[in-house]
């Protein structure tokens, strides 16, 4: 699992790429918290477009991100799943839980809107 990030304006976007599993959801959890602490951004994007898989684990993580972000007043969503991972987020109910946007574009403009 790698993931790089970027800002634009008060959003962080997060780019996990491999699998977010119980090997690796503290590499992600850890390098998340870390650019969430050392952007101070209010919304978190989380770009699933090179995602191949996610166990409840990385679930988990991205629960706990979206709480960060609302208790800080802020929001949390994700965008272009790959199949396999949309079918996953269907399975757990999680495309109600967060804001669901086809593209990192839509995702990034509904973040600053908000």
């Amino acid at each position: 699992m790698q993931c790089s990030f970027l800002t634009d304006g008060n959003v962080l976007v997060a780019c996990p790429s491999g699998r977010i599993d119980t090997v690796t959801y503290n590499d992600f959890k850890t390098a998340l918290n870390a650019e969430l602490d050392r952007t101070q951004a209010k919304h978190l994007v989380i770009d699933l477009a090179d995602l191949e898989y996610v166990s409840s684990a990385g679930f988990r993580e991205f629960f706990l991100a979206g709480r960060r972000m609302g208790r800080d007043g802020g929001s949390l969503s994700v965008c272009s799943f790959q199949p396999q991972v949309k079918e996953l987020f269907e399975i757990a109910q999680f495309m109600t839980a967060y804001a669901v946007h086809d593209s990192r574009e839509a995702a990034v403009t509904a973040a600053k809107a908000s």
